[in-house]
């Protein structure tokens, strides 16, 4: 195949137009005020007074040009240091409140809940990330307090169960209702999503705001 490459002309002869600036810079103010004083009538000049209002104000827009500047350094600096957070958490285990659970190597990395008040029963219905129920936790006579997720990450049957995910639900029966909880679990990191908002991944498919980490816990 025989490429055809156009010729783009280097002649001091052809005409090149610069593109319009969007926004004015500084210098594009002094520039104005020099050409306002080259071009000022000699019959009526411009007075001292309106020279040092004007003066005045690009001793403003000069200021605001610096704050710009430096909101924009901080910007960036505030991005770096995000990215630099963001990357140090990626393989480590966090603890979040989610009602996600993690099994790796054969073992639930764990969670835990809280209960606000006495409780006769309760229950942890443990199922896989396509909805199949895996086991059911049954837990009596609980007074308000923590209690951990005790889970062997085994079936009803009392098989191990494979690596990955599997959703909790913490329910406690009432009368005429039923009351869930959303407990607090290990996750890991495993990657993140960078932006104005910065979102972290957690257990390969889930995303999490990082204030909503509670606890660091390492690899």
């Amino acid at each position: 195949m025989v490429s055809h490459i156009n010729n783009i002309s280097t002649s001091p002869n052809s005409n090149t137009q610069r593109a319009p600036k969007k926004v004015l810079d500084m210098q594009d103010f002094i520039q104005l005020f020099i050409t306002q004083l080259q071009y000022q009538d000699p019959m009526n000049p411009i007075e001292n007074n309106e020279m040092a209002i004007q003066l005045a104000l690009f001793n403003q827009v000069d200021q605001l040009f610096k704050i710009n500047e430096t909101l924009n350094t901080l910007v960036n600096m505030a991005k770096s240091l995000d990215l630099a957070y963001v990357s140090n958490l990626i393989g480590k285990k966090v603890k979040v409140e989610t009602n996600v659970g993690r099994v790796e190597n054969g073992e639930f990395l764990g969670g835990e809940f809280i209960l606000d008040k006495p409780t006769n029963y309760l229950e942890i219905v443990i199922k896989d990330s396509n909805g199949n129920l895996i086991d059911r936790i049954q837990l009596n006579g609980l007074k308000s307090g923590t209690y951990k997720i005790d889970w062997d990450a085994t079936d009803l049957k009392g098989n191990k169960v494979s690596d990955g995910n599997y959703i909790f639900s913490i329910i406690i029966p009432y009368e005429n209702t039923t009351k869930t909880i959303t407990p607090t679990m290990i996750a890991k990191v495993t990657g993140a999503k960078l932006g104005d908002n910065t979102q972290i991944i957690i257990n390969e498919n889930y995303t999490i705001d990082p204030k909503d980490i509670k606890e660091l816990r390492g690899e």
